[in-house]
């Protein structure tokens, strides 16, 4: 199919979608999404491979510019209705498509939502001129998002010109933090204000404990 009539069913798709539009980013992403609705289409009249992939990706496109459920739904009525015949796909697979990719970004950004919650100075208090409390509720226990997120507080610490700190919460989290904590020399320190025990298993790949 040539470029000419490429575009312009991407104009009656797009036309169809800015009118169901229910949050006013829903035109705005309408527009932007121009150049993947043209790959989309290309794929779908041409029986390309990609097909499904591209309608997936024009799925997370729409939830993560901020679209709403209704414009992703729209999205899908609006493929099947601007090629008709056109296209030699069940309309079935172009919805899961779309809503998976949707789904699947949505998801992502509310995990790392949920995450960045605890991102200094949110899980950081002052309790002395020198001495800070940490909050380490910090939810994954993956490696590495451990180590950003400790490597953040011990910098949020040394920032805040703090010398010792108390630090409770998860396990995972807690031993991530006091690890960078004190590989930056900020001291661990106990509800009674001593210092804490050492821990025995660090969180940081350079670090190597040595056994009591």
């Amino acid at each position: 199919m040539e470029g000419d009539a490429i575009e312009r069913l991407v104009d009656a798709w797009c036309a169809h979608d800015a009118e169901r539009a229910f949050l006013p980013v829903d035109r705005d992403i309408v527009e932007a999404t121009r150049s993947i609705r043209a790959l989309v289409v290309e794929e779908a009249v041409g029986g390309g491979r990609d097909f499904l992939n591209a309608c997936a990706r024009l799925g997370r496109m729409i939830a993560e510019r901020g679209g709403s459920p209704t414009l992703m739904a729209a999205t899908s009525e609006g493929l099947v209705a601007a090629l008709g015949t056109a296209g030699g796909f069940d309309p079935r697979d172009v919805r899961v498509a779309i809503a998976e990719g949707f789904a699947a970004a949505r998801l992502e950004i509310a995990r790392n939502e949920a995450l960045a919650a605890w991102d200094p100075p949110h899980c950081i208090v002052r309790v002395g001129n020198d001495t800070i409390a940490v909050a380490a509720g910090f939810p994954d226990d993956d490696h590495d998002a451990l180590e950003r997120w400790s490597a953040k507080v011990a910098q949020a610490a040394l920032s805040s010109g703090a010398r010792s700190a108390f630090v409770t919460g998860r396990a995972p989290a807690a031993r991530a933090a006091i690890d960078a904590l004190t590989l930056v020399g900020v001291e661990i320190v106990d509800e009674r204000g001593k210092q804490g025990p050492a821990e025995k298993t660090s969180w940081l790949p350079w670090r190597k404990n040595k056994p009591k």
